[in-house]
């Protein structure tokens, strides 16, 4: 042992170690266990017996941890654990002067003598000896100057001393005659513990696939979805999953009394869904093949697929036991989703991926993905959310600007919400090649796009709208009617609308007097959905001639929303890289962005993407401006005394160049900025995607 270093033969020191670590396990494990115990009554025997399996350690912890601390409370306490306080020794106050400090020494001194003491029964003349050396040094302490600088240094009379630190373990566990038994617990230990920890752990991870869903469920969801899945069978396949053997299995546990009623509930509900979806409209596809229909069988699958469809349907339940499963259902969806997600994402099929991304709002919002978006609003029915759009003309992508300019009457806190719900607004897109001039076959090219949110009634958002693209590719300078031709003028616009009269309703208020209470910032309207949302999107490209996924989706999550006062921010920008086709052509992509949180929320943008070779010419020209050095140069000079080439001058020259430059520009004219230093930039809008005028 080194020196300074000791055991704890007391063993407090390994006491404290151990109830300092079960105190952290015990805790969280018992109150996991009240809260089980809370949620399920034991009926069965086999029940009964999981119960004990849970609470017998559990018991024996505690009971382990109660002796621990009893050992401590009955442990001596350790050399060096107390401060050495000299007025405490002598048995006066902190606050004595030094005269009673002498006084009071004096006193003890005659009493505790070694001279003058009488011994008591119990006593020997050492610890009669000891007792007074301690008075001394004690007294020593409060007047010697040496003294209390020693015990103002170092904590002790006597100057510094030498440091031992004791190892919490006691010293029996070493010692030779116990070799064999702690060989033992080491052996048990390390060769049978660890290996059956790591091997639960490793058989556990391999149930789960890397989406953490059960194999047997990634099984099903491969063999049965197609790509003419529709809405209604993608719902039944998420409720044949396992996953949902866990949250509900025990329902069909019990007597077999229980079990029918349990059975009946679900019965009733499936009539009342099936009339609901009457009045909704909700059908199945009829474009979808007969073998491509999800059935469900089993009571567990039939369960989850009645609860998800009173979520999306809003159908009270008026049983605490089905909203209960209803939230737990809810909870596991999200692993589900993506991992339907990855699995269409494999086949490419560009329908169906985007119809497992229109699930996950659906589910958030509780409505079916078909009806009418203005059902996200509250007291708004998706019949009548209908029925507002048809007849207020709410169509197109600014369905909800034309809707809120309508001023709907009975549906005002509707109206506050809708005001200040985000929409995605693409203010740029186009194709770029770092380093190239042209998008070449096989090269690595990004699509960079610009995006923001904005708020329906800001009327800046206009200014943003892409302008279209001319045949040539050339962009169309004249701006649209109805729609500001640049910052400043949109700007003028909104300082007139607030310069306007003040519009009154009938109270007599003024309307743009009121103040409307912004939700946080960063979170979805989503009373439906069991915890907070923040919304996001996906980014994609994708042919829909072939029904395939050209670029997989990336999610976004950071998009910049409107300022305080309700004008957009500045947009950011964002790249979906992928590697361009192997064969020159003109390709036709759409560039979908879906929302994971809203409906009607969804853009989607054609554009074009133009593969070209790089011509002679172009190869030659660059070679040539690489190797010619200028005319007025120190190496043009030289080049021009060895007969080279070398590029003219601006002064001699600039006629020519002019020649060139206008030869050029009827040849590449749908490179509008290949002339320009840099990677170029080919515009990727072939058409206006927000066309509908409010």
């Amino acid at each position: 042992m080194a020196p300074g270093i000791s055991y704890d033969d007391s063993g407090s020191l390994a006491s404290y170690f151990g109830v300092t670590f079960m105190a952290i396990v015990l805790v969280p494990w018992t109150l996991t266990a009240v809260k089980s115990k809370g949620k399920a009554t034991v009926k069965s025997s086999k029940r009964k017996r999981r119960a004990l399996k849970k609470w017998v350690p559990l018991l024996l912890a505690w009971t382990l941890f109660g002796y621990l601390c009893y050992n401590l409370s009955n442990a001596p306490r350790l050399e060096g654990g107390t401060v050495y306080n000299p007025f405490e020794i002598l048995g006066i106050s902190d606050s004595s002067s030094e005269k009673q400090i002498k006084k009071h020494y004096k006193k003890l001194s005659l009493q505790f003598h070694p001279d003058k003491i009488k011994l008591a029964d119990n006593q020997t003349k050492e610890e009669a000896d000891s007792k007074f050396v301690e008075l001394t040094k004690a007294y020593k302490a409060l007047t010697d100057e040496v003294t209390r600088e020693n015990l103002a240094k170092y904590g002790n009379p006597d100057g510094p001393q030498q440091r031992e630190d004791k190892i919490a373990i006691p010293q029996w566990v070493v010692e030779g005659k116990n070799n064999i038994w702690v060989l033992g617990a080491y052996g048990l230990v390390l060769g049978g513990g660890i290996p059956w920890i790591v091997g639960r752990w490793w058989f556990a991870q391999r149930r789960l696939t890397r989406d953490g869903i059960l194999n047997p469920t990634a099984e099903v969801f491969f063999h049965q979805l197609r790509d003419d899945t529709d809405f209604i069978s993608l719902i039944s396949l998420i409720a044949s999953a396992l996953e949902f053997t866990a949250v509900l299995g025990g329902k069909k546990r019990g007597s077999k009394k229980a079990r029918k009623e349990r059975q009946a509930k679900i019965d009733d509900l499936e009539k009342v869904l099936d009339a609901r979806k009457a009045e909704v409209g909700v059908e199945e596809s009829p474009i979808m093949k007969k073998e491509s229909r999800v059935n469900v069988t089993s009571a567990v699958a039939k369960r989850a697929r009645a609860l998800l469809w009173a979520h999306l349907l809003r159908v009270d339940l008026n049983d605490p036991e089905l909203e209960a499963d209803k939230l737990s259902v809810l909870r596991v969806t999200p692993l589900l989703l993506n991992a339907l997600l990855n699995i269409s994402l494999s086949h490419n099929w560009l329908n169906t991926t985007l119809l497992c991304i229109r699930l996950q709002p659906a589910l958030v919002q509780a409505l079916p993905a078909d009806v009418s978006p203005l059902a996200q609003f509250p007291d708004i029915t998706p019949e009548k959310g209908t029925e507002m759009q048809i007849v207020n003309k709410a169509d197109g992508v600014r369905w909800l600007e034309k809707w809120i300019k309508a001023d709907i009457k009975d549906v005002d806190e509707a109206q506050e919400i809708a005001k200040y719900w985000p929409r995605l607004e693409i203010v740029d897109a186009e194709f770029r090649v770092a380093g190239e001039k042209l998008v070449t076959p096989s090269s690595i090219v990004e699509l960079t796009y610009k995006c923001r949110y904005v708020y329906p009634t800001t009327p800046i958002s206009l200014l943003s709208k892409p302008r279209p693209l001319l045949p040539n590719g050339d962009i169309n300078e004249e701006p649209e009617d109805g729609t500001a031709g640049d910052v400043a003028e949109a700007a003028d616009q909104a300082e007139g609308e607030k310069e306007k009269p003040a519009v009154k309703d009938k109270g007599g208020e003024d309307k743009q007097s009121r103040k409307v209470e912004v939700p946080p910032n960063g979170y979805a309207h989503a009373p439906y959905w069991p915890q907070l949302r923040k919304p996001h999107f996906y980014v994609l490209l994708g042919d829909s001639k072939l029904d395939k996924v050209i670029v997989p989706p990336i999610k976004i999550t950071d998009i910049p929303l409107p300022r305080p006062d309700g004008l957009p921010s500045e947009p950011k920008e964002f790249t979906l890289q992928f590697q361009a086709p192997p064969q020159p052509n003109l390709y036709s992509f759409v560039a979908h962005w879906r929302s994971d949180t809203y409906l009607g929320a969804d853009v989607q943008v054609p554009i074009m993407l133009k593969v070209e070779e790089l011509s002679a010419e172009t190869l030659s020209d660059d070679d040539d401006d690489i190797s010619e050095p200028d005319e007025d140069t120190l190496a043009g000079q030289m080049a021009m005394m060895r007969g080279g080439k070398v590029k003219p001058s601006g002064v001699h020259g600039g006629d020519d160049e002019e020649d060139d430059e206008s030869d050029t520009d009827g040849e590449g004219a749908y490179e509008s900025s290949s002339d320009e230093e840099g990677p170029k930039r080919v515009r990727a809008y072939n058409e206006d995607s927000d066309t509908d005028s409010d």
